[in-house]
């Protein structure tokens, strides 16, 4: 390989201005070093969430393509990265049979990451239950950062238990709170790993049966009667349907 002139300006150069073009904070930034395991040692350009590789290497290119040659590429994840892709690929996995329980490894996540621009959570709810995940995780592991103990944390208690920390839940829905309360068997896995709730039906029926449900599980299941009326003329239109000539 040719050698390249001013090399290590050059490429910290575009370092600079890879960090400038996608707005990456203290951290998270672009950089170019040797890398100091590689023999004989090669250039790597190195960043943490933001584009993606392949999003990186285009716009690396445009701004100095020759100094690229023989640079590796190599894009990490923040803690809070791994957890908002490991809480997705809960809730997106496979279907929960029976008392199941999904299994999240840190090479599944990894790739679900790989394929994300800007990793992280998406709203309000993933960043909370993010920040609990990664707490927990940390109070489980002594060596942590590489998303390993993260993913186990997840595999082990689910996602419903992200959902409150230190006695403040974050806003459950109706449907959610009755669910958290009485699902139990399958329905009470897929709350637990993937916050699938309770069907309206199911969640009233539990409720009425329970007399000694407190005045505001009653009040959430009356929030669920323009669902239930729903429900049952979606019902009633499809028997209709079958007496029709």
């Amino acid at each position: 390989m040719a050698a390249v002139p001013r090399r290590a300006e050059r490429l910290r150069k575009v370092a600079w201005k890879l960090t400038e073009q996608y707005g990456l904070p203290r951290g998270r930034e672009v950089t170019a070093e040797l890398d100091p395991y590689s023999r004989p040692k090669v250039w790597v350009i190195e960043w943490r969430d933001g584009p993606t590789e392949a999003q990186l290497r285009r716009a690396a290119a445009k701004l100095d393509k020759e100094v690229l040659e023989g640079v590796g590429f190599r894009r990490e994840y923040s803690d809070q990265a791994y957890a908002a892709a490991a809480i997705r690929f809960l809730r997106d996995g496979e279907p929960i049979q029976d008392e199941y329980r999904p299994d999240v490894n840190v090479y599944q996540v990894r790739r679900l990451l790989d394929s994300m621009k800007n990793p992280g959570p998406r709203d309000a709810r993933e960043r909370f239950m993010s920040a609990v995940l990664v707490k927990n995780a940390e109070r489980q592991s002594s060596v942590f950062g590489d998303g390993d103990a993260i993913c186990r944390e997840a595999t082990q208690e689910g996602l419903a238990c992200l959902l409150w920390d230190k006695g403040a839940y974050s806003s459950l829905s109706p449907i959610e709170m009755l669910t958290e309360r009485y699902a139990t068997g399958r329905a009470s896995a897929l709350w637990r790993y993937r916050l699938i709730p309770m069907t309206a039906p199911e969640a009233f029926a539990a409720v009425q049966a329970d007399y000694q449900a407190s005045p505001e599980q009653i009040a959430a299941a009356l929030s669920l009667l323009p669902q239930l009326h729903a429900a049952l003329d979606t019902a009633a239109a499809s028997l209709q349907e079958r007496l029709s000539p």
